[in-house]
Parts: structure tokens; sequence; C-alpha cells
């Protein structure tokens, strides 16, 4: 990197409470739109009172980052590592996606390169697990483009003077008959080439019509069909539906279980792991934010998307009819006259009991005239 990768500017608020840090360029942003003072070099005061708190109440954003590698500590050669791949984060809510600058680490080349081989690892994994080609699912493959190219390569390699007559001949009819079905697939100029060969044939002395078959040889053979999806927005859609169609491990079980927070925790685990970094910045945690947050939110997901399925009814009953009971022993023993809730002004409850007042629940025999209740604490 040409620059360094923090500039640790501070912002304050109309306080002048530490409000968060940022770049250069955001100082900038600011101060061209007239809305912040310059306090020094390095720090600006914004002019208007802002609506939240920032990042006041996270320790990690409100530091002065080392510009190091967070493995070996060296200062040259640094790039930003992705500790959750972009190929996995950008399928991801706008809120987790919010907070990528914690998983943006400084790495330098050696251990940057050293560290991917894991992370490639890591990713063929889930690719088993998840049955998410690394290369995508829904690759369409156009072989008539694929016949076109390699007879248009021919036609223009150092020996197609060489080639039969005949064989020549060929070579034209498939360019041309592919070019005419695919005709959109080509620049403005080609378009006009090709719409001119019904009229004329295929000359190859042409500068322009040389042009169409040098497209044609660059065009792709494997391209990405309506229903293509990457290895990262199979992976992510799994576990953002707390669900897998696939036999999956153990551990990428827990992943499904967890949602998108714990597909998070477990790159950042990979990284310490493999990585074994040693000069990772302070309050920087791999559970970041805390576990129990993230799994009630993924739980609050699961409940709000399953809530209504017939299989629950059964359990929503015993909850509900488990509660009414222990709710209602529990007033009961409550109301019991052997229980003192005002030591000073009823200590013996028990003595205001009448011999023709019952206390139990039932009374089957009849004996007592009429039912005791409790008139005061």
């Amino acid at each position: 990197r040409s620059k360094a990768v923090y500039e640790n500017c501070t912002v304050l608020d109309i306080s002048g409470n530490l409000l968060f840090r940022a770049s250069r360029k955001r100082l900038d942003w600011y101060l061209s739109r007239d809305l912040a003072t310059v306090i020094d070099d390095h720090t600006i005061q914004l002019r208007f009172a802002n609506r939240g708190t920032g990042r006041s109440n996270e320790p990690f954003y409100l530091q002065d980052m080392r510009n190091a590698c967070v493995v070996c500590g060296t200062t040259d050669g640094l790039t930003m590592h992705h500790v959750v791949p972009h190929q996995y984060r950008q399928y991801m809510s706008t809120d987790i996606k919010s907070r990528s600058s914690f998983d943006l680490l400084p790495v330098c080349m050696r251990c940057h390169d050293q560290y991917e081989r894991h992370a490639t690892s890591f990713k063929k994994h889930l690719e088993k697990c998840f049955q998410a080609p690394l290369e995508g699912r829904g690759w369409v493959e156009r072989r008539d483009i694929g016949q076109a190219g390699r007879a248009a390569a021919a036609l223009l390699g150092q020996h197609a003077d060489k080639i039969p007559e005949a064989r020549r001949a060929e070579l034209r009819r498939t360019v041309q008959a592919v070019a005419e079905a695919r005709i959109l697939l080509f620049s403005d100029s080609a378009r006009s080439c090709i719409e001119a060969w019904k009229q004329e044939q295929l000359d190859l002395s042409s500068e322009a019509h040389q042009g169409v078959l040098r497209e044609l040889c660059e065009m792709e053979v494997r391209v990405p069909g309506p229903d293509f999806c990457t290895h990262g927005e199979i992976v992510v859609g799994a576990v953002d539906r707390t669900q897998s169609d696939c036999a999956v491990c153990d551990e990428c079980r827990t992943l499904v279980t967890g949602g998108v927070p714990a597909l998070i925790v477990a790159w950042r685990r990979h990284f310490v792991q493999f990585a074994r970094p040693e000069h990772l910045p302070q309050h920087w945690v791999a559970e970041y934010p805390s576990l129990s947050i993230m799994f009630t939110k993924a739980t609050k997901t699961y409940l709000m998307k399953h809530w209504y399925r017939s299989e629950l009814i059964p359990l929503y009953a015993t909850c509900v009819g488990a509660v009414g009971v222990c709710a209602y022993f529990a007033s009961r023993a409550l109301k019991n006259p052997e229980v003192v809730w005002d030591k000073t002004n009823n200590p013996y409850p028990w003595l205001h009991v009448q011999q023709n007042e019952n206390i139990k629940l039932m009374d089957p025999n009849g004996r007592f005239e009429k039912q005791w209740s409790r008139d005061r604490l």
C-alpha cells in the first residue's frame, strides 16, 4: 500500500467528546461542507448535534491503531486482510456489513500468503459440507461459441493459408452461422459486418471482418446461467435459513444452528488458530459482539420464520398449560395460612382459621361449611 492503513484521525462531537476515528478523506468531507472545525492536523469537531453516539461505547473503534502486521509486527509491505472473506460478507445483512472494519486487519504479504493456504482449505471444507462449488453453481456451456471461437482462431492463425480451401470454407460457414445466431453479443461495429455477410462472403483480408473473428475468439464459453449462485451465496444462504439441505459435519452444524453470526465467529477463530497473530489490536476478540447477543438474534430470526408451523402446536399447548398450572399452585401456596407476610400486624395468620373453614383445595366429604380465604397480609 502506498499510504498508511490507519490514519488515526479523530472526530469530536459538539461537546468535545470522542465520537469515532476516521480517515483523512472523511475529515476532508466534513470540512469541505463546513460541518466541522479544525482542532489540529488530525482532529476535527462537529458543528452540529449528532443524533447517535457514534462509536463512543465501543472501545475498539476509539483507540489508535498501529500500522503493523498483526501476525509478525512488521511495518513493510502491508495489505488489508479480510478476516471474513468478502465472498461471504457481501451476502450478509446490512447491519452486519456495517461493522466490516472490525474484520479488516493489516497483514504483510508474506503472512497473508501463508494464511491464505489454510483459508482455502476451510473454503473447500465448506464446499464439501454445503455442496457449494468454489467456482459457483449454475454455469452454462455455450458449445456453439466454443466451436466458432476455435474456427475463428484457425482462420486468424499464422498458417491459415495452408489450410485446404474446403476446410476453410467449412470454418467460414461455422463462424457465420454462430455470429448470426449470437449477433447481440457483438459490438455495434461487428454487428454491421455480420449483417453485411448475408449479401457478401466473409473476407479474411478485411480489417472489420477480422475484428469480428477476434471478438468471437475472446468470448467466454462458460458463463453464469439464470440460476447461477456463487459459493458464498450458497453458504450464507444455508446458515441464514438456519437449516441445510445437506448432511453437514458437527462443525458446520454449529454454523447452521447459530446462523450468520456463527459463521463470522468461525472465520475469526480460524484466523487466530492458523495465522497465530501476536499483535492484534486491543479489544479485538473473535466473539465480538458477544455470542449471547448474536445467538439471541439468530434464535429470534428462526422463531419469526417458523413460529406458525403445525408441528409446534403441541409444544405451545404444553408450555401454556405448564405455566398456567405452576401459576395456580404458586398463588395457592402464597395464600396459605402458614405463610407469614406481615410479621408486625399478622405474625400468626393460621390463628384466624375457624373450625368450619376449609383450607384445602377440595372438601370431598363436605365436613366444612365454607372455604377459608385470606383477607389480610
